[in-house]
């Protein structure tokens, strides 16, 4: 690599981590809210909170790895135009493909990161963001007892009056187990209490109760009336389920198997249709990294000292609706209206023919910049305003 493009390359490096540092931050902050409020209402899970913000990294780094390097290329060509470097360049009989081997390096590498962001990362970070809101819903489960509400956990449906929190005394609580068969549990007690084992639930002591199971058909198939009955709260109050349930907490290559089902797994209940568009639109959205610096380098190109003032706002704008039509594309794929391989790489094709022939027109002729055509976008100075006598004398 040449010196020139070393220097572009660490001055595009440098505007993306600042870009991208910023995108995340700003996102978290805005999921922080719904993180303090939950955690608000289980004290002592501080850490819980800090690991829940950690895992939500890989998923707002996908979002913002595109936007930010899409503007820092756009930045860079814009900032080396209004020096004059990229006039010396050419000056020396550099051309723009020279110019644009560093952004495409970069883009080679950052569509690998977001290959790895999206079809590992995301995934496991996902489910164990899951994973820890159940951990602290869970450990705010009395305070949910204390307000008298229904708490629900797969197919079970707890509600109790009260509770002290310091002895672990129970009033007045009904549970209904929903059975597989299509029957239901119900058991009601006066009074119990929370028997604690290394700080979790283990047991509930119900006193003074009685307890019916029904048919499907909501007639009475047994009765029982006791003193005292201890119940065990179900895995699904104590544990979270099993990682795959949603096509979104499966790794690119685990979403194969389903895809290639003809019909939806038993286990992982995911539909092959989804799990096919999933494909198509990780991957379509590797290669939309590499087309990206096509269409950001015209963006940015200026032949004189004052480059257009529009060009981030249009680039931005450009990539708006280039996502845009990435999400309309996969609603449709997963609606049928299009194959699922269609609705991705349609959106990829038209997005490809656009950048490759706006860059080959600034790379291959002596047309002004893309850009240039548009009025700029001045917003008004505000300061001290000579006096036209003055001026013109």
């Amino acid at each position: 690599m040449q010196r020139i493009q070393r220097y572009i390359f660490s001055e595009c490096t440098r505007v993306f981590g600042g870009l991208l540092l910023l995108v995340v931050s700003i996102l978290l902050l805005e999921r922080l809210l719904r993180i303090a409020d939950l955690v608000s209402r289980s004290p002592g899970n501080f850490g819980e909170a800090v690991s829940m913000l950690a895992n939500l990294v890989p998923h707002y780094a996908g979002i913002g790895i595109p936007a930010a390097f899409f503007l820092a290329v756009l930045i860079t060509v814009s900032r080396i135009s209004r020096s004059g470097e990229l006039v010396a360049v050419w000056g020396i009989g550099k051309s723009l493909f020279m110019i644009s081997k560093p952004f495409m390096l970069m883009a080679a590498l950052l569509a690998s990161a977001l290959l790895i962001t999206s079809g590992i990362l995301q995934p496991l970070s996902r489910y164990e963001y899951r994973s820890l809101v159940n951990s602290i819903a869970e450990t705010s489960i009395e305070t949910v007892f204390i307000e008298g509400k229904f708490v629900e956990a797969e197919n079970w449906t707890v509600w109790t009056e009260n509770v002290d929190l310091s002895t672990g005394e129970l009033s007045s609580s009904f549970i209904l187990e929903r059975l597989p068969e299509g029957g239901q549990r119900m058991i009601s007690a006066a009074s119990g209490a929370l028997v604690r084992d290394a700080g979790t639930i283990s047991e509930i002591q119900l006193n003074s109760g009685m307890g019916a199971d029904l048919r499907a058909d909501q007639t009475l198939s047994s009765r029982l009336d006791f003193d005292a009955l201890s119940w065990r709260p179900p895995a699904a109050l104590t544990q979270f389920r099993a990682r795959g349930k949603d096509v979104r907490e499966l790794m690119l290559w685990e979403l194969w198997a389903p895809a290639m089902s003809s019909a939806p797994l038993e286990n992982d209940r995911i539909v092959p249709l989804e799990a096919m568009v999933s494909i198509h639109d990780q991957l379509a959205r590797f290669v939309l990294i590499l087309l990206l610096p096509l269409i950001a380098v015209p963006f940015g190109l200026s032949y004189g000292r004052n480059p257009p003032s529009n060009a981030i706002l249009i680039g931005l704008v450009t990539l708006i609706a280039i996502q845009q039509l990435l999400e309309l594309a996969k609603s449709l794929a997963l609606d049928g209206a299009v194959p699922a391989w269609a609705g991705s790489w349609s959106v990829i094709a038209l997005v490809a023919v656009f950048a490759v022939a706006l860059y080959l027109r600034s790379a291959m002729t002596m047309a002004q910049p893309p850009l240039s055509a548009l009025p700029d976008i001045r917003l008004p100075r505000f300061g001290r305003r000579s006096d036209p006598e003055q001026s013109a004398s």
